[in-house]
């Protein structure tokens, strides 16, 4: 990740969150901050991404801010606490001040944070986009199925029919929700629901509020059914060799869905063409019983900020896969295809 890379993220980031006045005067600060030369913390967060690589647009910057906000939640005397409405701080109060101070002598664990994490966040509209494919191709049939989600951070994206009531879905049919990810978040530790937090905007208020709300729909769940969500660690190009090993599939009366959110979009198309040949693969033994759900942003738009929900599923021994419905961030616009009702039946 060049300078100048991160500026040009930085500016398109700021744009994308015109609505949220303080998370775009940080990232607006940030960028000037890098275009009048050189300061001493960027050498450490270059350092802290010298073995890391980004290939969506947002992943470098959400990242940043992700692990700014992380340490305001974390330490009560963090320059930036004032700032961030998250915290008690007042939007209306220019950050610029308190990252200058941040600066001056930035924590370790902020540049640890940045060079081994990965931001985690929930968005209760998206948590639920896999109930309507499943709907319409195991519940349909009445066939119980397994959930697993790549990427799944804490695996709050598995329950969004607990989360909130959903009209017409079956919870009774999932068989086991299953989180896969490479660094998984519990719950019940304070460190990883800061983590959680830190992934949402920090004047994102109502956002935050849907988090916390979450977490305790499925903490109450998780007193009552131990195992309701399991999380496991596994990088993301591994999930479909650890579905094969962990998951059995030759009982003819369980399906499987696979599910991914912004994981695929963070994958060159050599990685992702790599992902759905082993997805593909993983899949076979399932036959007419498997899904891949994924909600991502359109590849090859280069600040794309559309969200496609695609389903995949083997038809005559080929992996077949259609746009099942789209969305615009930020604004109301979306569509949804008619045909995917017959795709999955």
């Amino acid at each position: 990740m060049t300078k100048e890379e991160f500026v040009s993220q930085l500016e398109q980031g700021a744009s994308h969150l015109a609505g949220l006045p303080v998370s775009a005067l940080v990232l607006r600060w940030t960028a000037d901050a890098l275009k009048r030369g050189e300061p001493p913390w960027w050498k450490a967060v270059a350092k802290a991404w010298e073995k890391r690589r980004f290939v969506a647009w947002s992943e470098a910057w959400s990242l940043y801010l992700t692990a700014l906000h992380f340490s305001a939640l974390s330490d009560a005397e963090c320059p930036l606490v004032p700032f961030f409405p998250s915290c008690g701080g007042t939007a209306e109060a220019e950050p610029g001040p308190g990252l200058a101070k941040f600066f001056a002598d930035a924590p370790g664990s902020f540049f640890e944070n940045l060079s081994e994490r990965h931001r985690r966040t929930y968005v209760a509209p998206r948590a639920a986009m896999w109930l309507s494919p499943a709907l319409l191709f195991f519940q349909r049939r009445g066939l119980p199925y397994y959930v697993v989600e790549v990427n799944a951070g804490a695996g709050l994206n598995l329950a969004p029919d607990v989360v909130a009531k959903q009209k017409g879905f079956d919870s009774s049919l999932v068989a086991a929700r299953i989180g896969l990810d490479p660094q998984p978040l519990d719950l019940s530790d304070i460190a990883s629901r800061r983590w959680l937090t830190a992934g949402i905007w920090p004047d994102d208020l109502p956002a935050i509020a849907q988090l916390d709300a979450a977490i305790e729909a499925v903490q109450k769940r998780s007193q009552d059914e131990a195992s309701f969500i399991q999380l496991a660690p596994c990088a993301p190009e591994q999930a479909p060799a650890f579905v094969t090993q962990n998951i059995p599939s030759d009982d003819a009366d369980v399906g499987l869905l696979l599910f991914n959110m912004g994981t695929t979009v963070r994958m060159t198309d050599a990685e992702y063409a790599a992902y759905g040949t082993a997805v593909a693969a993983m899949l076979k033994p399932w036959g007419d019983r498997g899904l891949w759900v994924e909600m991502e942003n359109v590849r090859g738009e280069t600040y794309s900020a559309t969200y496609q929900l695609r389903v995949h599923r083997l038809a005559e021994g080929a992996m077949r896969g259609m746009v099942m419905a789209s969305a615009d961030l930020g604004s109301s616009k979306h569509s949804y295809a008619e045909a995917a009702a017959a795709f999955l039946k």
